[in-house]
């Protein structure tokens, strides 16, 4: 087992998340999103800090994680502010999994880097989560996420060592600085900790209700599809030997370590971007009825070593037995 999440204070369609569920992630679907969330800008990553980010983030991945997410040697033989780091990047591929595995939210990024993003400018006179300390002037959360016509907000901790209540306030703070996306108030405003130990991941999921006030966000829907499937849209990209890509193309990334994605939704995604919103929408609608009616099918490929998203990406990690890390 990986561990235990501990989901309180949604409400709604979203209240049958609330209690205490086993982290089902396998340590693939971990290393996929960390692929996906480990930086502002993937593409901007790619061309400014090295193509080798991607390997870094994969390693990270094997290395300091063990089967069962527990924390390796490696990992707690780093130095503190390294492990704070590793941590933050962590944190988020939690995150990340928690957003697709139990909220069913295919794509969550970053938006700050976005083109298409327009920002209030101040988050003063928000009205706080319960429990939230008030958000500081131009607070914003780590990530957006995108479930066809819902918007979901995320601040995303990770750590060594289980949350205080005031990094709790804190966190909720910041997701309390965002009204609306889009002129829409958000579904839900989470606040997330993961806590990285030797015995296991310990999640904390919180989405208290607050009143709607706050900064409003506009973004262009499309640059989200555009940057989730970036890395394909920018390299070459051929069959993967496992059988259980088939359908997908991508590339080995490191000795043994495939990343891909669905061709379908590649070719949906590819050409130029949508010009007018009619357009954009329809587009949109094709892309999510892709991944809908492939959802079972993304289910079905996952094992031990091959990690699919209900986004269309696929990782598989066939270094098991081969140089594993310490336990």
């Amino acid at each position: 087992m990986a561990g235990k999440v501990e989901v309180s204070q949604f409400t709604g369609a979203f209240a049958k998340l609330n209690g205490s569920t086993d982290i089902t992630a396998t340590r693939p679907d971990i290393i996929r999103s960390l692929l996906t969330v480990g930086y502002p800008s993937r593409k901007a990553a790619l061309r400014k800090v090295g193509p080798w980010r991607i390997r870094m983030l994969s390693a990270m991945g094997y290395g300091y994680l063990d089967l069962a997410l527990r924390t390796t040697a490696y990992f707690r033989n780093l130095e503190q502010t390294e492990k704070v780091g590793v941590s933050f990047l962590l944190g988020q591929a939690f995150t990340h999994w928690f957003a697709q595995e139990r909220m069913d939210i295919a794509f969550l990024l970053h938006v700050a880097g976005f083109g298409s993003a327009t920002w209030g400018t101040s988050s003063a006179g928000a009205s706080p989560k319960t429990g939230a300390s008030p958000p500081l002037p131009n607070s914003r959360p780590d990530f957006i996420g995108m479930k066809k016509a819902e918007m979901h907000v995320f601040e995303s901790k990770g750590r060594i060592r289980r949350p205080a209540q005031s990094a709790i306030a804190k966190a909720l703070g910041q997701v309390s600085a965002l009204r609306s996306i889009d002129g829409t108030q958000p579904a839900t405003r989470c606040a997330t900790f993961f806590t990285l130990k030797a015995s296991g991941a310990e999640g904390q999921v919180i989405d208290p209700e607050a009143d709607a006030a706050g900064l409003e966000l506009t973004f262009d829907p499309w640059e989200m599809i555009a940057e989730t499937y970036s890395f394909f849209l920018d390299g070459e990209n051929a069959g993967l030997p496992d059988p259980a890509s088939e359908g997908y193309v991508g590339r080995e990334i490191d000795a043994g370590v495939y990343y891909a994605v669905d061709k379908k939704v590649l070719d949906a995604v590819a050409g130029q971007a949508p010009t007018s919103t009619s357009e954009r929408q329809q587009r949109l609608d094709e892309i999510f009825g892709i991944l809908a009616h492939r959802a079972g099918s993304y289910r079905e490929r996952r094992t031990e070593e091959v990690s699919a998203g209900p986004e269309g990406l696929l990782l598989v990690d066939q270094r098991r037995g081969r140089h594993p890390p310490p336990p």
